[in-house]
Order: structure tokens, then sequence, then C-alpha cells
């Protein structure tokens, strides 16, 4: 009797050790980006205008296997002023809308778990802060962790899967407030 008790012990503990099993889902390599240029085109139009002018990133995504878009809503195109919505528009600003748009482009699949377990990512354009999203408190002291993902202070409010690629639709810009700076100049310094 105690024999047998002792080896089931032993074939419970092996199974429990063992890593799970996960579906095996089939591989695929997006060499066309129409679903993910489709969804933005229907639910985010304003960002798609200012992300479709970098051709140069988006060809790249093209040959890749899969990529994250965080892509603002039109509440948050509807937040910003007139003077800024003209300036997204303006040719003369197309160097500055192309790396706002790289900010706003990861180039491997990205999910919200992901997200909210990292403490920065490195996009297209560079890199930006990831946090997690905080409810009361003052001045940001005596808040709680409401299991949200904000990144570089733009809420992610939902989240799809199309395909190997991922779209976060997000309240706000992801990019670093200091590229406003360069709109209405001739180029961005440093730049080529």
């Amino acid at each position: 009797m105690r024999l047998a008790t002792l080896v089931a012990l032993v074939a419970a503990t092996a199974r429990a050790l063992q890593p799970p099993r996960l579906a095996r889902q089939r591989p695929t390599r997006l060499y066309n980006t129409a679903e993910v240029e489709a969804c933005l085109n229907d639910e985010f139009p304003s960002f798609a205008a200012l992300v479709f002018q970098n051709e140069e990133l988006w060809r790249g995504l093209r040959d890749g296997s899969g990529y994250t878009v965080l892509a603002p809503n039109e509440a948050a195109f509807n937040k910003l002023e007139d003077k800024r919505r003209s300036q997204l528009k303006d040719p003369r600003n197309g160097e500055v809308v192309e790396q706002i748009g790289a900010y706003h482009i990861i180039n491997d699949p990205v999910s919200k778990d992901d997200l909210y377990e990292s403490s920065g990512v490195v996009t297209a354009g560079g890199r930006i802060d990831v946090g997690r999203s905080v409810t009361g408190g003052l001045f940001g002291i005596g808040g709680r962790e409401d299991g949200g993902v904000t990144v570089n202070g733009a809420r992610i409010v939902s989240s799809r899967q199309i395909g190997e690629c991922v779209v976060h639709e997000m309240d706000d810009f992801a990019h670093p407030k200091v590229l406003d700076r360069y709109f209405d100049q001739l180029r961005i310094p440093g730049s080529s």
C-alpha cells in the first residue's frame, strides 16, 4: 500500500513539474499588411492618414512576421488644438509626422500583458516608457493600480489581434512630446 502511494505521488509530481502544453498555432508570415491597413482605415482614419505617410516604415513591416501598432483613437485627435491638427496635415511637417508615426509602431507583436510586465518598449522611432495605470490618489500618491497599461502616458483602451499583428487602441499619442516643438521648422536637427 505504501509503495503504490509513493509511486502515485512521484507520478503526480512529475506531471505537475512539466510545462503546460499549449495549443500549436499555425505559423504565418504577413507579407501583406492589407488586413491591418483596413482595420486602421476603418477604425482609426486620422491615425491611418498620419502613419501611412511613412512609406519606408510600412514597407519594412511587410517583410516582418508580425508587429504592433499603438493607434491613437479619434478622441485623441479631437483633443488636439486646431493648430496642431493643421500642423499634422501640413506637408512641410512631413519629417516630424513620419517620426511621430514611427513611435507608434513596434517591430514585434507585443500583447497588452507583455507591456504590463515591462517598463519600456523600443518602437521604430525609439524607446518609450511603459507604465501601469493608476486610479485615485493625489498627485500620483496613494493611487491604486487598476490593471491598465500606459505607453508614454497614453492608456491602452482595447487591443485586437490580426494574424500575427496586434493593434492597441490608445486614448492619446505615445510619441515623446518633445517632437512637437519641431513642427513648422524645416528639419529635425541631427536627422538626415
